[in-house]
């Protein structure tokens, strides 16, 4: 994320800019969502990367520790990390040689192959998970229940409404949606 802001304008003077208290609330409410967005990120990708894990990695093992039968495809392992084929095989090149995921050969058609944990990164999640939960779990206990609820239904409806962030096209119609991607490490 590239918001490089350490402290949020004052709402007044973003106000006065724009010449609207209701923009200029709704333009810092984004910028701080944005700001909690960013500074969370990068507090958890510190947390992996003493473990030698990137997001992308952990997500990786994530699905794979989920997943019915503990091994998917690499086509639905790119579909739920909303990730591009090439990219997800670059990922599994990767974990494959740090020994945390193995290949399985798909039962029906040579052409395919399943992707499921190795030992070693069934071991790296069971030492991590526990650790990685309760800290995710203290931080969003300062919000109460029903804060936690309230607060998912309003970045529902945020992701909801991202066609309404995009730049119109020159006829004036808003550019459809991007699919939403990842770099991945």
């Amino acid at each position: 994320m590239g918001l490089l802001l350490r402290e949020l304008p004052d709402r007044a003077d973003v106000a006065r800019v724009l010449a609207s208290r209701d923009r200029a609330d709704a333009v810092v409410t984004l910028l701080q969502l944005l700001r909690v967005a960013r500074d969370a990120y990068a507090v958890l990708q510190s947390n992996l990367s003493r473990d030698g894990l990137t997001d992308a990695k952990w997500a990786l093992l994530m699905q794979l520790r989920t997943a019915p039968g503990g091994k998917l495809l690499p086509s639905a392992l790119a579909s739920r990390l909303l990730v591009t084929k090439g990219a997800i095989s670059g990922l599994l090149r990767g974990a494959e040689r740090g020994g945390l995921v193995r290949r399985l050969p798909h039962p029906t058609d040579r052409r395919k192959y399943y992707v499921a944990l190795a030992p070693r990164g069934r071991r790296l999640v069971t030492r991590l998970l526990p650790g990685h939960s309760r800290r995710i779990a203290a931080y969003m206990s300062v919000l109460s229940q029903s804060e936690r609820q309230a607060l998912t239904l309003a970045l529902e409806k945020l992701h909801g409404a991202l066609a309404l962030l995009a730049c119109p096209s020159p006829g004036g119609q808003r550019s459809p949606p991007h699919k939403t991607s990842r770099r991945i490490g």
